[in-house]
């Protein structure tokens, strides 16, 4: 009996060993297997981080090559650390595609473009080989092969290029004083020609043969002496202009008064003398025709001179010489523009005075601009606003267009905008839904009055239409200041906010602003308290003395933006850009570099174009991105 319940108990004891012993297995195992679940998920979420990160790296890229975009998202894929190892991506880990946000669908491109970047990152055979299992083996587990994937998208944007068309954005091709300091300027870094060249375009387009053609002095051709009183000498009693040989709608009576005067002298070297040596200048040299037009040319560059005794009399005291002349003169229209060209020399300028022909007229209609009137409802040939401005067709990156005079620095902003909207266009090439494109607008500015901002583009998704828009962008007149940049970003920002803020803009998209200007501001339409008041509750460094309302009033525009987190991106061109102000936007805006400066255009014409195109390309490819899967 004593044994039986030995047996007994030893029994019992066994059983217990084995249910202790088979509990600790289960609690091993299930530890074992716990283990091996949260290393699986450690290694998972390693790798949804690396590919998150690699496609949010690849897709700021959009619109580089397919080879730049996959360099950036392995280099920062690989970055990353899985489990043990590095991860490695291979070529086919990165596709680029569309992604539709209404069915959250992503469609890989054969073409390797697109709005959106998928990286998938893994763990097996070929990528680092699978992640190992601590204690699988008990189940004959060994490893583990796992994958993650994500996809960043570009935002879709609403773009505005706010233009300046102030009366400067011509002055590289005003050839009395600007032609001659350009090449004094650049000659050193080898273009000692630069300037010449601009103007040779010119010329071609008007056909006016090779720069700068044939200059002569007034009176010439009837021998008056080259000086300050030629005028005056060929007018007065007994000059060239009384001989008897002379037609009688041009000779010089004794009893002439100084308008009558006037009036046969100009129209003698209008009908001889222009139509000479400017045979091809419109409107047609005719002063029965065009009189009141060619009267202000000349008027324009004659040079008047008071006549009481000696040269140019008799008649004896008469007066300022010649009479009732314009006031416009080719020593005005801030001529030279010591702003733009500090070594320009005025003296220059007048020596040009009493010169006739093709140079000094391309110089006045560079000072008339594109809204100057000489003649009121009659513009210069320069302007679009003129049946007789001159078309002619260029390549550009966009295609093939045609345009008015190459006045510079305008015609580069003209194309530099054209190639800007041609990447963008080739950035959405396969997105078929239009409101996931990015859409375009051109905003110009110049004076408040006369027309003030100007929409040349509504936002559009018609890349061509924007394209064409830009070949019609024309300096005004040097008559006035015509720097208003504040009234040019608040059209802009009116215009792309959304449509629930009473703008043409959409919602859900960044709002980029690029403000392409040569000069600085000289107007504003901002209202001097609101600015103070905006100042005080807003101090920054960044802002000017109180007093310059032109610089402060675009400075608190760029700054307002950037707190909706919209992005502004100033863009000088020309010799003469303040890129103190400039990189003020840009820090207030956002955008500047990590040394606090905004890009830098460069100063030589040879170089415009491709320096606008090079900043204006990093802009658009450089969108904002997001995860979306």
């Amino acid at each position: 009996m004593l044994q039986t319940n030995r047996f007994q108990k030893s029994k019992r004891r066994a059983m217990a060993l084995i249910f202790f012993v088979a509990m600790l297995v289960v609690i091993v195992g299930m530890v074992a297997f716990a283990v091996d679940i949260g290393h699986i998920v450690l290694v998972r979420t390693q790798l949804q981080v690396a590919a998150d990160a690699a496609a949010i790296g690849a897709a700021a890229k959009l619109g580089g090559s397919y080879d730049e975009i996959h360099d950036i998202a392995k280099n920062v894929a690989e970055r990353h650390r899985v489990g043990d190892k590095n991860v490695v991506l291979d070529q086919s880990d990165v596709e680029m595609g569309m992604w539709d946000a209404s069915t959250r669908t992503f469609t890989p491109s054969d073409e390797g473009i697109g709005n959106a970047v998928r990286v998938t990152t893994y763990r097996d055979a070929a990528h680092g080989g699978e992640v190992p299992l601590c204690f699988g083996k008990i189940f004959n587990l060994f490893s583990y092969k796992m994958s993650a994937s994500a996809v960043a998208m570009a935002t879709p944007r609403d773009i505005a290029f706010v233009v300046d068309l102030s009366g400067s954005m011509n002055d590289d091709s005003e050839p009395c004083w600007a032609t001659d300091a350009i090449n004094a300027e650049f000659g050193p870094a080898g273009y000692p020609t630069v300037g010449s060249e601009l103007m040779a375009k010119i010329f071609e387009d008007f056909g006016y043969g090779e720069f700068p053609g044939t200059l002569q002095y007034l009176g010439a051709p009837w021998g008056v002496p080259q000086n300050e009183y030629a005028y005056a000498e060929l007018t007065k009693d007994g000059g060239p202009l009384a001989d008897s040989s002379i037609p009688t709608l041009y000779r010089i009576l004794k009893s002439d008064n100084e308008t009558t005067r006037k009036r046969k002298a100009y129209s003698i070297i209008i009908d001889q003398q222009l139509a000479q040596i400017m045979p091809e200048a419109m409107p047609t040299l005719d002063s029965q025709a065009n009189y009141a037009y060619w009267e202000k040319y000349l008027d324009y560059m004659i040079e008047s001179v008071t006549v009481r005794k000696g040269a140019g009399t008799p008649p004896k005291n008469r007066g300022t010489l010649p009479p009732n002349q314009d006031s416009d003169r080719v020593t005005g229209f801030n001529n030279p523009n010591r702003s733009t060209f500090p070594s320009a020399s005025a003296s220059a300028v007048a020596e040009q005075r009493n010169w006739f022909g093709y140079l000094t007229y391309v110089q006045f209609m560079m000072d008339q601009g594109r809204d100057g009137q000489p003649v009121a409802g009659m513009f210069v040939p320069l302007s679009l606003n003129s049946d007789d401005c001159p078309w002619h067709e260029e390549e550009t990156a966009g295609g093939t267009f045609e345009f008015p005079p190459r006045e510079q620095p305008t015609h580069a902003s003209r194309r530099a905008i054209i190639a800007a909207i041609e990447v963008v266009r080739q950035r959405n090439a396969l997105i078929q839904d239009p409101n996931q494109r990015d859409w375009v607008s051109i905003v110009s500015f110049d004076r408040l009055t006369g027309g003030g901002p100007v929409l040349r583009q509504s936002l559009t998704g018609d890349y061509e239409t924007a394209m064409r828009a830009c070949t019609e962008l024309q300096a005004v007149s040097d008559a006035t200041a015509s720097t208003a940049t504040d009234a040019g970003l608040i059209k802009a920002v009116e215009h792309i906010k959304p449509t629930s803020e009473g703008g043409q803009g959409r919602r859900g998209t960044d709002k980029v602003v690029v403000l392409l200007t040569d000069g600085v501001p000289n107007l504003t339409v901002g209202d001097s308290q609101e600015i103070s008041d905006y100042l005080q509750d807003n101090p920054s460094d960044d802002y000017y003395p109180s007093n310059k309302l032109p610089y402060n009033s675009p400075l608190v525009e760029s700054a307002r933006m950037q707190a909706r987190h919209w992005m502004v991106f100033p863009v000088g061109i020309g010799l003469g850009t303040d890129y103190d102000f400039m990189d003020r936007m840009g820090r207030l805006g956002g955008t500047a570099n990590d040394d606090g400066e905004t890009p830098r255009g460069s100063g030589n014409p040879a170089e415009y174009e491709q320096r606008l195109v090079e900043i204006f390309e990093n802009i658009i490819t450089s969108p904002q991105v997001r995860l979306v899967q």
